[in-house]
């Protein structure tokens, strides 16, 4: 009975309680753990460190709910009452999740925060191939976009495909690309963070830059010049424009995970990394 309630605690939060006869106790923990996510994400800011509270709090909810089934006093109901409650816990989260918790989550992800992996190798080395990162979408509600950051956006030639790349000129810049050498209102920019050239790279011998030759461009109002960190292979504004504001998606702030799919071997050290 014991090991019963454990298991049907962890499955369906609140079974277990039934199954030793605590009914009302077990419709507590049900309802407390399935408003447990939702409440969090309404009252935490949306950072990362509220997505790991999430997780790990309805997962040790989850366990202390089946600690408490094996723990609480038995007064052995009969099978039907456990059945017929046990189906209903399940009915009531299926439709909580329906009504409440998907739509919120959708909410959640097309206004605050949401996950993106990084497939190409155009960031690095801030981001690298098997990144998943966290953009925060509500950022820019309070400031706007600024010179250095690295945004989700999406793609000028296909909307449909997301592209991340960082700010290097802001509305009404002058832009001129020398090789690799960003010159912005006649100063150039320095950009710590770009890939060092390797050798005998064609970028680094070239002396004006790309599609926009030799020739200063000026950034339009409301529009932002995007450029990849790893210069040599990172298609950007060089090649398809300059990207509207409204466009912009979010800023990436952070890196959840990562997995190096050469080495088969989990980057710890980038776990937690904030850009």
């Amino acid at each position: 009975m014991h090991v019963l309630a454990v298991v049907l605690s962890l499955a369906v939060p609140g079974a277990g309680h039934v199954l030793r006869g605590a009914l009302r106790r077990g419709i507590a923990w049900a309802v407390g753990l399935v408003a447990f996510a939702p409440a969090l994400v309404l009252l935490l800011p949306n950072s990362i460190v509220t997505l790991a509270v999430v997780i790990a709090g309805g997962l040790l909810g989850r366990v202390a709910c089946a600690i408490d089934a094996a723990l609480v006093e038995t007064t052995r109901p009969r099978w039907t009452v456990v059945v017929t409650t046990t189906g209903g816990f399940v009915a009531a989260a299926m439709l909580f999740g329906f009504v409440v918790d998907t739509p919120l989550r959708a909410y959640y992800k097309a206004n605050y925060q949401e996950a993106f992996g990084i497939s190409s190798a155009s960031m690095a080395p801030a981001l690298l191939v098997g990144d998943y990162v966290i953009a925060d979408k509500a950022v820019y509600r309070s400031r706007p976009p600024g010179r250095g950051d690295v945004v989700v956006f999406k793609y000028p030639v296909d909307e449909r495909r997301d592209f991340i790349k960082r700010i290097v000129g802001m509305p009404g810049d002058q832009i001129h690309v020398r090789g690799r050498q960003v010159i912005v209102n006649g100063v150039p920019l320095s950009e710590p963070y770009v890939m060092p050239a390797g050798a005998g790279s064609p970028v680094a011998e070239e002396r004006c830059g790309y599609t926009y030759g030799c020739d200063p461009i000026l950034v339009p109002p409301n529009a932002y010049f995007m450029m990849g960190d790893n210069r040599e292979h990172s298609q950007d504004s060089r090649d398809w424009g300059f990207v509207r504001g409204e466009k912009i998606v979010g800023r990436v702030t952070t890196v959840y995970y990562s997995w190096d799919g050469d080495g088969h071997w989990l980057r710890r050290e980038r776990i937690g990394q904030r850009l």
